[in-house]
């Protein structure tokens, strides 16, 4: 080999190595990070594209995906439930006799256990209406399952695991019945095709925004208390700074994902104060919940709260408005709303 061009040779792969070796790792903002439960790191997520049901930036596919509203349960004998940690949206709400309940939705997350799943609410009936939702549930009372009957909700599908042939639910073997029952995102799915039904989403979506992008109007809230009614059923909120999120506590102890063993958390917490009253229902001590119309609500995000309220007309979506009239805009991800009577104690600080 020619000298002169031995020497050129070795001069440029000594450039390379410099370079190679002295690179900086592309920036985090730049890569995509997954924790546990599958879902997107919460301070590196898009700020632009289409959304999901909680605001999260997802492919077009996803955003039209229609979503699943499946009615978990919480006596303590449930507890801890599967799948409420892989939700995108979770509602809680009294059922009876101060017991509270969960409705789970899904449309971009997966989860491969959800349950104990348990009996349908007419106020679970309005929600997953609310939002075009796939409708699962274990029976359910019979006011709930007689409105169901007369097709009083035109948005949803119902999927009853009395009628199932165990191709949506299973009973599992190391819980005793009625907290036994469960499904997954997998196996609800698969209902739209075999019955033929639209799987596209029909919801209107709410309004989104940054993190930390400023609320008006906005108090310090790191710590929030929500009493629905015994100790047992006693939730609160812990707000880490550091993942901008909250981390949720059930009865004084951390709320546990019994597949993953991490707490759930939220990224935006919404309590909504509604009238309750008792009705005529197969079920000792059942309600009803007032979900059309308006009332009080307060919003927790970015480590702060403002006091507002909820608007809901007939066929519409539940919308959150500040002090000033104008529309929260939400964090984008998890998103718990806390449906409370309006007569029990809401606290930060």
């Amino acid at each position: 080999m020619n000298k002169k061009i031995f020497v050129v040779a070795v001069l440029v792969l000594a450039v390379f190595a410099i370079w190679f070796f002295s690179r900086k790792p592309d920036a985090p903002g730049n890569t995509v990070v997954s924790d546990n439960q599958g879902q997107e790191s919460q301070s590196q997520q898009p700020t632009s594209g289409p959304v999901s049901i909680n605001g999260t930036v997802v492919d077009q596919a996803t955003a039209d995906k229609r979503p699943i509203a499946v009615v978990v349960e919480n006596h303590p004998d449930a507890r801890p439930q599967s799948g409420l940690a892989d939700a995108d949206l979770v509602y809680e709400t009294l059922a009876e006799g101060g017991i509270t309940r969960f409705l789970a939705v899904y449309q971009a997350n997966e989860a491969k256990n959800i349950g104990p799943v348990r009996s349908a609410r007419t106020y679970f009936n309005e929600l997953a209406d609310e939002l075009g939702a796939l409708y699962a549930h274990v029976g359910g009372n019979s006011d709930a399952l007689a409105y169901l009957k007369q097709g009083q909700y035109k948005n949803l599908n119902d999927l009853d695991q009395f009628f199932d042939d165990g191709t949506y639910f299973s009973r599992i073997k190391s819980r005793s019945a009625p907290h036994n029952v469960y499904t997954s995102t997998e196996r609800l799915w698969k209902f739209f095709a075999a019955r033929h039904l639209s799987d596209k989403a029909s919801f209107s979506s709410l309004q989104y925004k940054d993190d930390d992008a400023g609320m008006d109007g906005a108090q310090a809230a790191t710590d929030i208390s929500i009493d629905f009614s015994l100790p047992q059923f006693m939730v609160n909120y812990q707000y880490d700074a550091e993942n901008n999120t909250y981390l949720r506590f059930m009865a004084g102890k951390a709320h546990n994902d019994p597949d993953t063993g991490k707490q759930i958390t939220a990224k935006t917490i919404v309590v909504q104060m509604v009238q309750t009253f008792p009705v005529q229902s197969d079920t000792p001590l059942a309600i009803g919940m007032t979900l059309v119309g308006s009332g009080k609500a307060y919003v927790f995000q970015d480590g702060k709260a403002v006091t507002g309220t909820w608007k809901k007309e007939a066929g519409d979506r539940t919308r959150f408005y500040n002090a000033d009239g104008q529309e929260i805009k939400f964090d984008r991800g998890t998103m718990w709303v806390e449906i409370v009577p309006e007569d029990r104690p809401v606290t930060w600080k």
